[in-house]
């Protein structure tokens, strides 16, 4: 229901009884900016992560189809994009203070971090399990012809400095994607909670103008 609401359309703006703004309107409307500055920030956020999420998941789109066509590189590269598009809309509608939208990012994170944990365990997986033997193969091929046939596929220096350095770059997807993720995803679960109470104390008129962009 939340990611439904979360493209809806937003309501005319409505004034007090439809009359006029007087001194004392003036006066609610700038308290309730004021009170309404925290929950604000979480647009410059929404606006961060939109920006970080395409310029990494553009590219990684792109790697997926370089040194042979990797299936879950295109997965996370599309996820990512498209989480950051998700992003972008909620920077428009954290402004508006639309009801849901904090809720609808804070799940576009978890999706987001469950997606770089299964990926990068599914990756160190394939390296546990010897999956990745082909690669192994062509790095080691590439190896030999820079230091003069020195490296070997069968090498087991060199298999166990490949290894190790996969596990360290799939880990850091492992570790960073849940991390930043879920902390993300607490932020705004955090300003969700505050958005709730900003609109349970305020005016409906005052609320109606943020729905609408007057404010």
């Amino acid at each position: 229901m939340a990611l439904f609401s979360f493209f809806q359309k937003d309501k005319p703006p409505t004034g007090p009884e439809g009359g006029p703004l007087t001194a004392e309107h003036h006066a609610l409307i700038g308290e309730a900016r004021l009170r309404a500055n925290a929950v604000l920030r979480a647009a410059h956020v929404a606006h961060r992560q939109m920006i970080g999420l395409v310029l990494m998941g553009v590219p990684t789109i792109m790697l997926a189809f370089f040194g042979g066509f990797s299936l879950t590189g295109l997965v996370m590269g599309l996820w990512m994009t498209v989480a950051g598009v998700l992003e972008g809309m909620g920077e428009a509608r954290i402004r508006r203070l639309h009801p849901q939208v904090l809720k609808t990012l804070c799940i576009n994170q978890l999706a987001l971090g469950a997606m770089f944990v299964v990926i990068s365990a599914w990756w160190m997986l394939q390296v546990k399990l010897g999956w990745d033997d082909k690669q192994l193969g062509q790095t080691s091929a590439g190896i030999s012809q820079l230091v003069g046939g020195a490296g070997t596929a069968s090498s087991p220096m060199l298999k166990s400095t490949f290894h190790l350095v996969a596990y360290a770059a799939y880990g850091s997807v492992f570790v960073g994607g849940l991390l930043e993720c879920g902390l993300t995803a607490l932020y705004y679960r955090f300003r969700a909670r505050q958005l709730e109470k900003y609109l349970a104390e305020t005016p409906d008129w005052i609320v109606a103008m943020h729905h609408s962009g007057a404010l």
